[in-house]
């Protein structure tokens, strides 16, 4: 044995010794023990992911799609409107015919839309979105079927006049006619591609209760002028109104924009009821 151990260095023996009492004193059991608190340790981070996981609310897929439905049609109104406020400056509008309020323009009363309250009364399984959904897009629908109709008449105007300096406004009237048109048609199939997708019947259009007879389609220059400005100024405010009444409802008062939309709509809500006192104390 000495003669067999006198071939190893002695710090190099007493270094494998060691290893070997350690190895002979760590038991199964202990190593089973090293184990499952390795595995301990590391539950904590799985089980957070996993409650954090399980903890996300479900969304509701039906509220989704009609967020989703409002959205595009909320995206498409923009469009519109910017495109139809790049066209209108080209026109050339002179502020002589910038009066008038005639029976043919439509009259939204964008007010009573405003302040509209979408919690009464609750309808079993009806959220918000859906209830303002249903509210609106009829609504925004009809009014922009009205200026479709609007603009198709004036674009079959047949003008007595012989004034070639007037041609050079017929050109850009029927550029931004046509263009109007284009978009209106596309965003009237938009409302409607939705409302469908939200199992939403697309309501009847009755043409014949618009009040049209005035708006004629043989006219000279002057009222020509004096009905395109009227009309086109109508839509633009519509666009607006409309723009405005998606992107800020009540509840968002830190724009900038919309805060001044709210307060414009709150005026005309105090003129309203100040207008309606009067004509009760009058006829009472």
């Amino acid at each position: 044995m000495d003669v067999f151990l006198t071939g190893f260095p002695k710090k190099l023996l007493v270094a494998v010794s060691v290893v070997i009492v350690l190895a002979m004193c760590v038991t199964p059991a202990d190593a089973r023990s090293v184990e499952h608190r390795r595995r301990h340790q590391r539950r904590p981070d799985t089980m957070a992911e996993l409650t954090k996981d399980t903890m996300k609310r479900p969304k509701n897929s039906s509220t989704e799609q009609y967020k989703n439905a409002t959205r595009k049609i909320k995206h498409k109104l923009r469009n519109t409107k910017r495109f139809f406020d790049q066209d209108r400056r080209r026109l050339n509008e002179t502020k002589e015919y910038r009066d008038g309020m005639p029976v043919w323009l439509p009259a939204v009363n964008f007010v009573d839309i405003h302040f509209h309250d979408y919690r009464t009364p609750r309808k079993a399984g009806k959220s918000i979105t859906e209830r303002k959904f249903a509210y609106l897009m009829p609504k925004l629908h009809k009014t922009l079927k009205e200026y479709q109709v609007i603009f198709k008449r004036l674009q079959n105007v047949q003008l007595n006049t012989s004034d070639e300096s007037f041609n050079s406004y017929v050109a850009v009237r029927k550029h931004l006619l046509s263009n109007s048109l284009a978009k209106l048609y596309s965003t009237i199939a938009e409302i409607q591609e939705n409302m469908v997708a939200v199992k939403m019947p697309i309501p009847h259009f009755d043409e014949s209760r618009m009040k049209l007879e005035t708006l004629k389609t043989k006219v000279d220059a002057t009222q020509c002028l004096k009905n395109d400005y009227i009309a086109f100024r109508g839509y633009g405010n519509l666009l607006n109104n409309w723009y405005y009444e998606f992107r800020c409802p009540l509840n968002k008062k830190s724009d900038k924009k919309c805060a001044g939309f709210h307060a414009k709509m709150k005026e005309k809500l105090g003129n309203k009821r100040y207008k309606n006192r009067n004509n009760v104390s009058i006829t009472s």
